[in-house]
């Protein structure tokens, strides 16, 4: 299964003044994505996220959201956003930490506590986005 990831510029809680950039369905997890640990910049982040757009599994914000959860956008497993500055990371429910608290021990999401639930999503689900998710049925 894969691991998610979601990119916003702004902090996804606000709505009004959020800006998803999109998803991946594999990799998430901050050692998965590298070229993150060089971001300093609001910029440096467009373009790292444009990097990821070329991938196969990259969902596009004109699609919509790529996740059956789109009540809830924490249930990612990893959103990364740009705001107050820096690149911060927020796993599942737990609150938003620096790029480089990130990649230190998971203790650190801990102590930044939990983010609210029920944050929506940009845009009504869209399952024809690339996804990790397999539904089996068997008779």
């Amino acid at each position: 299964m894969g691991t998610r990831a979601s990119f916003w510029i702004g902090n996804p809680e606000d709505i009004a003044k959020r800006r998803w950039l999109g998803c991946i369905a594999f990799d998430g997890y901050p050692e998965g994505l590298p070229k993150l640990a060089e971001v300093k910049t609001e910029d440096g982040f467009l373009a790292a996220v444009q990097e990821l757009s070329k991938r196969n599994d990259f969902a596009d914000p004109k699609k919509g959201w790529p996740f059956p959860w789109d009540d809830d956008i924490f249930l990612t497993d990893y959103t990364y956003a740009f705001f107050d500055g820096k690149l911060q990371v927020a796993c599942y429910h737990h609150g938003f930490v620096p790029w480089e608290k990130a990649t230190d021990e998971r203790e650190d999401w801990e102590k930044a506590g939990r983010l609210p639930g029920n944050v929506e999503a940009p845009k009504a689900y869209d399952s024809s986005q690339p996804d990790s998710i397999i539904i089996v049925q068997s008779r």
